[in-house]
């Protein structure tokens, strides 16, 4: 990499650090580990080091060292990430790594946090949740009540099923982090001249058909398993585990609707058009279950034949 394009994905790599402290967060966060990818993938180990060490610097100088731990977060499944790309290794190796770093970081800082912080994690959701609903709470004795009817209990209610999600939540978030990265890093990568594996097109993927199996098992345990199961240890692994297949079922749809785009040569904004649907209408991604179940792609390609 040249000095000057370091230096610039070093400036980007800073101006994302810095929008952590702003409500910016929400969306650059996902584009974090993308400089930290391409500063490590092409540059030498001290150069690396180099420039993270400057850009950590300024951001502390500005903000305070406590971006500095938000920092690590980020830079760990970059390196990850980094590491496979260095090698040359499959883009699908790439993604789960970088996915499986950020999880573990959570679970690190989460481990760290409560042991040394005293830092409940349900009681901040909850405080969360209270903030955020208090303006309804407060609407209570007016004429909106008849449509608004959000009660401490209902509060209560939400912010533990929320906390009961965050397994689900952490590994979609990881997921779609890791994915966009590999996205942005790889076709600039190669545009570096760093040629690198990439992922097969998603109108080719096609999920295992046993998560149908653990799917009609688990909406069978969650409405029949009784009053035990929902509010145990298992209840909160169907709550879990249910909304994850749900998600690999969009993604699934999201693939088949790209094969069809593909092999009747219609225009690429249909199934983008379809995928913005997908979003809006959850109960699309049946269309993925199906893909699965049924040769529904054979049958369209014979047809076609």
């Amino acid at each position: 990499m040249k000095l000057w394009t370091s230096v610039a994905w070093s400036v980007v790599y800073l101006l994302l650090l810095l929008s952590l402290a702003t409500p910016l967060t929400v969306i650059t966060a996902f584009f974090l580990i993308v400089p930290g990818i391409l500063l490590y993938t092409t540059l030498s180990t001290r150069g690396f080091l180099l420039h993270i060490a400057i850009v950590w610097l300024v951001a502390s100088l500005i903000v305070g060292p406590i971006i500095l731990l938000q920092a690590v977060y980020f830079i760990l499944p970059s390196i990850a990430m980094g590491v496979v790309y260095k090698r040359k290794g499959p883009a699908f190796r790439a993604v789960m790594l970088g996915a499986g770093t950020i999880i573990l970081d959570f679970l690190l800082i989460l481990l760290i946090s409560t042991v040394f912080f005293d830092f409940n994690l349900t009681i901040a959701i909850q405080d969360m949740v209270n903030v955020v609903m208090a303006p309804f709470q407060n609407v209570a004795d007016t004429p909106l009540a008849g449509s608004i009817a959000w009660s401490p209990e209902l509060s209560e209610q939400f912010s533990t099923l929320t906390v009961r999600m965050i397994p689900s939540t952490m590994v979609v978030c990881a997921l779609l982090m890791a994915s966009i990265a590999h996205a942005i890093a790889r076709p600039t990568l190669s545009s570096m001249g760093h040629a690198l594996p990439k992922l097969a097109p998603l109108r080719d993927w096609r999920l295992p058909r046993s998560l149908i199996w653990y799917y009609l098992l688990c909406t069978l345990l969650q409405l029949f398993g009784g009053e035990a199961i929902h509010e145990g240890f298992m209840g909160t692994i169907l709550v879990n585990l249910i909304p994850l297949l749900q998600f690999l079922f969009m993604v699934q749809t999201a693939s088949f609707f790209f094969f069809v785009a593909y092999h009747r040569k219609w225009n690429p904004v249909f199934p983008i058009l379809a995928i913005v649907a997908l979003l809006f209408i959850p109960p699309l991604w049946i269309v993925g279950m199906l893909d699965i179940a049924f040769p529904l792609r054979d049958a369209m390609t014979r047809t076609r034949r």
